[in-house]
């Protein structure tokens, strides 16, 4: 099975290529603004609560 960190990179890139499609039909600069805003912001915290969630490893 996959491993929490998995899962959500599956569910990152199942709302990125939704979302997308839907700017991509829509065809505004603010819209794709607005998109890449949010995108960046989703991946950016979803790597931040991966990272945070796991101990550092021990040396």
């Amino acid at each position: 099975m996959l491993d929490r960190t998995e899962r959500l990179t599956v569910a990152l890139t199942v709302i990125f290529v939704g979302t997308l499609a839907a700017t991509v039909y829509a065809d505004s600069p603010a819209v794709w603004l607005g998109w890449a805003t949010a995108m960046v912001l989703l991946a950016g915290s979803a790597l931040v609560l991966a990272n945070r969630a796991e101990p550092p490893p021990e040396d």
